[in-house]
């Protein structure tokens, strides 16, 4: 898993440096909630989402947003 958070977090620090701490159509952004969002959905989801708006979803028809929100303000020792 932590390897896992690691690769995902990498490929989308831009998006983490860019929009953590701020709203993001109707959703509080933080790292915590864009790795979880990654995790259940590709971190090219999130990158997708980020740049078009596009909420895709994960294998059981829940939402990335969903998961950005639930999983949102987690501290991260990674």
């Amino acid at each position: 898993m932590q390897q896992n958070l690691l690769y995902n977090k990498k490929k989308l620090q831009k998006y983490i440096d860019k929009f953590e701490g701020k709203e993001y159509k109707g959703i509080l952004v933080t790292e915590s909630g864009i790795l979880a969002a990654a995790h259940l959905g590709g971190p090219g989801s999130v990158r997708k989402y980020f740049r078009s708006g596009k909420v895709a979803k994960d294998g059981n028809g829940i939402k990335i947003t969903n998961y950005m929100q639930r999983f949102s303000g987690y501290q991260l020792n990674i």
